[in-house]
């Protein structure tokens, strides 16, 4: 048995190691195609290009080893089956899943060296890949505006709106500025063409406008207004660093933090969504009071008589009311405010009704219009109410999705690798079912699984950030529906062999 393992191990080596340096570099060249645009034209030095594709190959590999394992196993089975190795083993009284033996339990070993570097090694790389990447697009701004879009060039005070952007000239066409750098006065500058380029020292950047207008509005004087129009303008906007700059203190994103810093946010999440449903709790209560704190039933205030009150309609003391505004919360802050200054449109209490309406006193000699206003109040109250048990709904599950999209990661960082475990239970069977396959069984069967695979994750990763599902199962379901897959393919073939 020594000898079988050592041989399968061994068959498998070569083509697992080709297997993955040649989906990585596919995957690599992918990336290269895509952020292409992004680094030329930046005067870049090779090395900065290169750390570009180094800190990328860690995101790339993440993906490639499980699909280098199905390709691995696909393939030597095959060849095994073809050859009839397979048979003499089967005729030794060796079963396929005693042959798989020796995979599965590298397998499980890759996948827990795999759950290690995703948790360590893969978010460090993908934040210094962004921290990076946002360091290049700032370099020559030319080469990061978009078009049909505001591009902010100085951040909070001059922004670019370009038409269209020939980047290979660095000229933009029906280009807008907006400039608020002067606080007395706000600037809006029209030109249908302008040139773009850089100081020698590369820190202050020049526009050489033409054929436009200056539209000038006084902060001060808001009805103030010129407009000056023009044939060239040269627009300097100092202190733009066109150096490459990596602002390594900024916010990591959920692909660029470990289990533990997911596991915080998430926590966050659920602290945010228990405050709403306890804050709508106690509004929900204090909106039952405000209720039951009026004098009448609306239907009964069209027979009231001056100064009448109906039997059992008596108020308890001044002493015992309880002002319902004094308890409501702040959705935005999350406490409970006095609300005196919103007492427009509310129904009324003992505090805001006007003299001849409380009990006692002169009412007023239209009672239809007491209830045309009374049931005006009440619309209003409740449309108020409203609002604020969506505000509180919405924040609710703004809290939820945080928790769905933190957990999501986290369990990714372990579905992923056990993916290289599934491969195997599947690949085997299905290679030694058809062992005159060959190399357009190899392609064929690995792109149709990785598609598989890899939209039922992503397919799943949507449900749950859709809160129509949880983590747990949008995650892993995959991994199960493929597992169970391969232990059933694994089982018919063992059937066959016998």
């Amino acid at each position: 048995m020594r000898t079988l393992t050592r041989y399968i191990l061994r068959r498998h080596a070569g083509p697992f190691i080709f297997a993955v340096i040649g989906t990585t570099v596919l995957l690599l060249l992918d990336q290269v195609s895509k952020r292409f645009e992004r680094l030329i034209g930046k005067d870049l030095d090779w090395t900065v290009i290169a750390e570009v594709f180094i800190y990328s190959i860690p995101f790339i590999l993440a993906q490639t080893l499980p699909m280098a394992v199905l390709i691995a196993v696909l393939y030597v089975f095959s060849r095994m089956e073809g050859d009839f190795e397979i048979t003499a083993i089967k005729a030794s009284g060796i079963p396929l899943s005693r042959s798989m033996a020796p995979l599965l339990v590298c397998a499980v070993i890759l996948a827990g060296g795999m759950t290690w570097f995703n948790n360590t090694i893969l978010p460090q790389s993908n934040h210094h890949l962004q921290v990076l990447l946002r360091g290049i697009g700032r370099k020559t701004p030319t080469f990061n505006l978009r078009e049909h879009t505001i591009n902010e060039v100085l951040p909070s005070y001059v922004y670019v709106h370009p038409g269209m952007i020939d980047r290979e000239e660095s000229v933009v066409h029906d280009v807008a500025i907006y400039d608020e750098r002067n606080g007395q006065e706000s600037r809006s500058i029209y030109a249908t063409r302008g040139k773009m380029g850089f100081s020698e020292e590369g820190e202050d950047l020049y526009f050489d406008l033409e054929d436009g207008v200056v539209q000038v509005r006084m902060n001060e004087r808001p009805h103030a207004f010129r407009r000056i129009a023009f044939e060239q303008m040269l627009l300097k906007i100092p202190d733009v660093a066109n150096g490459l700059e990596r602002d390594t203190a900024a916010i990591r994103g959920d692909r660029e933090m470990n289990i533990a810093d997911m596991r915080a946010e998430a926590d966050l999440g659920a602290q945010m969504a228990d405050a709403a449903r306890s804050e709508s709790l106690v509004y929900a209560q204090a909106i039952t009071r405000m209720l039951l704190d009026f004098e009448q039933p609306l239907a009964d205030a069209p027979t009231l008589g001056t100064g009448d009150r109906p039997a059992g309609g008596t108020r308890p003391p001044e002493s015992e009311i309880v002002d319902w505004r004094d308890e409501i919360p702040d959705p935005k802050r999350g406490r409970d405010v006095d609300l005196a200054d919103r007492r427009d449109g509310l129904p009324p209490t003992r505090e805001t009704r006007a003299p001849g309406e409380v009990a006692g006193e002169a009412a007023a000699p239209d009672s239809t219009t007491q209830v045309a206003e009374s049931a005006a109040r009440r619309f209003y109250s409740a449309f108020d109410a409203a609002t604020q048990f969506q505000s509180y709904a919405e924040r609710e599950v703004t809290g939820l999705r945080r928790i769905n999209q933190y957990w999501v990661e986290i369990h990714k960082k372990g579905t992923i690798p056990a993916a290289c475990i599934v491969f195997v239970l599947l690949g085997a069977p299905i290679a030694v079912r058809f062992p005159r396959g060959g190399i357009a069984l190899v392609v064929g069967v690995s792109l149709g699984i990785f598609g598989a695979y890899y939209v039922s994750l992503i397919g799943g990763e949507r449900l749950a950030d859709r809160l129509w599902i949880s983590p747990l199962w949008a995650m892993w379901a995959p991994n199960v529906l493929f597992g169970a897959a391969g232990l059933v393919a694994l089982a018919r073939s063992t059937k066959v062999m016998r």
